[in-house]
């Protein structure tokens, strides 16, 4: 599987655009925490700072003391409903909290003049107000800090508000809460985005997948329209096609026209050299003749016949060279393929062959099914693939053994077996007894090492596959030809 990934520009493409798409949106969540979180603080610091306001608006004067009265309810909305801890203090110029959590840490800068006993703050900001002191009014900006606070994290803002009407002609307040809303604050902006990214993700590889298979679909259709073809079929290819695969369309049938040249060039030697053969072996034959009448001496006649013997090998290889050169691939392309049954065909090349088979003491069988056996074909090829694989079971016979030709229809193939009780094909030898000239190297018999190549050019110009195996209980030879019910 990851060979095919690495193999399949589909998946490459996929992967160059996915992973960038997948990085940004890692970074882009990470960020949007990083939002979430300032936004949040922008928020809650602003509530923090009303928070403080309710608690100025609750200092009270009394005499020369400063109280601050919050009731329950109040203190639980600045609790935020109690989903966080909330914390104030009301701080003297000296340093001295004067009301809230003493444990609260003091600002810097008062912790710091405490220390060194210092004069009491008075901020610059400061501005006289003249309001009551019920309702004192913020006059300086507030400062927020986040420190740690009872092993929590708690976000602080100081102020200095001035209070005329007391003992202190200003006090530091300070208001704190734990930082639990912001943070849930923070997690749902960021799950939200996240979430939204998600299926901009999911979206966008759909689309990404479906464009790329669109991008990618002239190459389907390249290879769509090279597997459509029969074996010998050279045309060039449709051109019209994007501009990225033109080249390669341009280069394929640049190649295929050399094919063509190449496969048209060696027939015509194959078919030239045959019929120049043919005219000196009948010359040949005919002296033959002429001493056999003329010459009556034994060993002279025996001679003969062995030169005539040889002679008739020679024509025969020769006859099939021609036929060789008429099944390879391309030599069918003007001759268009039409509907045969070819159990018809079998049963007449059959019929052929019984005297033969009588002659070698061979019991000959045809077995057909009762459907009839159409395949799209060239009839005096198909006769030939069929006389060539029943010779040379007749061949490699002996006398007594017998010889089956099989028709057989399935729901998408026509099967052609020819099977016999001979001396079989060794494993090892299965394939390449369809090369030219090849014999094996066990076998006595006279041939030419060309019947089953010619089966085999034959199959392949009608899309057929050849299968060799071994014979009822495991003797002789089966050749089994599957025919496309389509052509």
């Amino acid at each position: 599987m990851s060979r095919q990934w690495k193999k399949s520009i589909k998946y490459q493409l996929l992967i160059w655009l996915l992973v960038p798409l997948l990085s940004l949106a890692l970074l882009s969540t990470v960020a949007s925490y990083f939002l979430g979180l300032a936004l949040a603080r922008s928020i809650y610091d602003k509530q923090l700072a009303n928070s403080a306001d309710s608690v100025i608006a609750r200092i009270k004067t009394k005499g020369d003391r400063l109280t601050v009265d919050l009731p329950p309810a109040a203190l639980a909305i600045l609790k935020h409903n109690y989903q966080d801890d909330f914390y104030f203090q009301v701080i003297s110029p000296d340093g001295k909290v004067i009301s809230g959590d003493k444990l609260l840490p003091l600002p810097p800068t008062i912790a710091q003049n405490s220390s060194e006993q210092s004069a009491p703050i008075n901020s610059p900001n400061i501005v006289d107000a003249n309001t009551s002191s019920t309702s004192t009014k913020v006059e300086a900006e507030p400062s927020f800090r986040t420190i740690e606070f009872k092993g929590r994290e708690i976000r602080v803002m100081t102020l200095t508000v001035p209070t005329p009407d007391s003992i202190f002609d200003h006090v530091v307040i300070q208001a704190a809460e734990t930082r639990n809303t912001r943070k849930e604050l923070a997690n749902q902006i960021s799950i939200s985005i996240f979430l939204a990214q998600i299926a901009i993700i999911i979206c966008g590889a759909g689309a990404i997948w479906i464009g790329v298979g669109r991008g990618l679909r002239p190459l389907a259709n390249v290879e769509q329209a090279v597997q459509a073809r029969a074996a010998g079929d050279l045309c060039p290819l449709n051109v019209d096609e994007p501009v990225e695969i033109i080249s390669l369309i341009k280069a394929l049938n640049r190649l295929f026209k050399q094919l063509e040249n190449d496969i048209e060039l060696q027939k015509r030697f194959t078919s030239n050299a045959a019929h120049q053969l043919r005219t000196p072996l009948a010359v040949v034959t005919t002296y033959c003749d002429l001493v056999r009448k003329m010459v009556k001496d034994a060993e002279v006649q025996d001679v003969l016949a062995d030169l005539e013997a040889a002679i008739n090998r020679m024509s025969r290889m020769v006859n099939r060279l021609l036929v060789l050169a008429r099944s390879e691939p391309g030599a069918n392309a003007v001759k268009p393929f039409t509907q045969i049954d070819l159990s018809t065909i079998a049963s007449a090349v059959t019929a052929g062959h019984v005297p033969e088979a009588i002659r070698n003491k061979l019991e000959f069988e045809f077995l057909a099914s009762s459907e009839p056996a159409i395949v799209y074909g060239d009839r005096n090829g198909l006769e030939e693939l069929i006389s060539n694989l029943i010779e040379n079971s007749i061949l490699y016979s002996e006398p007594g053994g017998k010889v089956v030709v099989k028709i057989m229809v399935e729901a998408d193939r026509t099967l052609l077996t020819i099977e016999d009780d001979g001396c079989g094909i060794p494993t090892n030898e299965r394939e390449k007894v369809f090369e030219r000239f090849y014999r094996g190297a066990a076998t006595d018999k006279p041939g030419t090492g060309l019947g089953l190549a010619i089966v085999k050019e034959i199959a392949t110009t009608h899309n057929a596959t050849t299968t060799v195996a071994s014979g009822a209980n495991g003797k002789g030879t089966s050749i089994t030809i599957s025919f496309p019910k389509n052509g």
